[in-house]
């Protein structure tokens, strides 16, 4: 191979940046968890907690595309553009969580394997309360896996 592995640089600003993000992730998570107690209908926990995880994706998802465009409105936002692959990290990382939610939640009595009882499910196409959102949720959760994986500097160089 032409590319060395060098390991990440951690630098005072990227640990910060991290640790930011960890503090937001959590501290949303933490609110999110407080505020869905409180309503007239609380769900349990784990579906709380799995709603938490799943929006919480949804919502650092959307912070990191968001980060492109405001870099180019902006100057300011040039130190979020630089770290956004680490942001992107921690995304698969909180939807990992969820998808390990679901599967413990939902799937964790079945008789059959968790993945075979996910994939097997009933669906109905044509209505919106039987669509298959699993699919699309795998879908998304296969290409944060991918982006992730290759969010590495060896694997930018690798792969141009």
């Amino acid at each position: 191979m032409s590319v060395k592995y060098v390991p990440i640089g951690w630098t005072r600003s990227k640990i910060i940046y991290d640790a930011v993000i960890i503090l937001m992730a959590a501290g949303y998570v933490a609110v999110f968890s407080y505020f869905a107690q409180r309503t007239l209908n609380p769900p349990d926990m784990p579906t709380i907690d799995i709603r938490a995880y799943g929006s919480c994706a949804f919502v650092l998802l959307s912070i990191i595309l968001m980060i492109g465009p405001l870099a180019r409105l902006d100057r300011r936002f040039l130190p979020l553009l630089y770290n956004r692959r680490h942001f992107g990290v921690m995304t698969c990382a909180i939807a990992a969580l969820h998808f390990k939610a679901v599967l413990d939640w939902y799937f964790a009595f079945s008789p059959l394997s968790p993945w075979v009882a996910l994939l097997s499910a009933e669906h109905q196409w044509s209505h919106i309360q039987g669509f298959p959102f699993i699919y699309l949720g795998l879908l998304a959760f296969m290409i944060l896996l991918v982006l992730a994986a290759t969010s590495h500097d060896f694997w930018l160089a690798f792969l141009g």
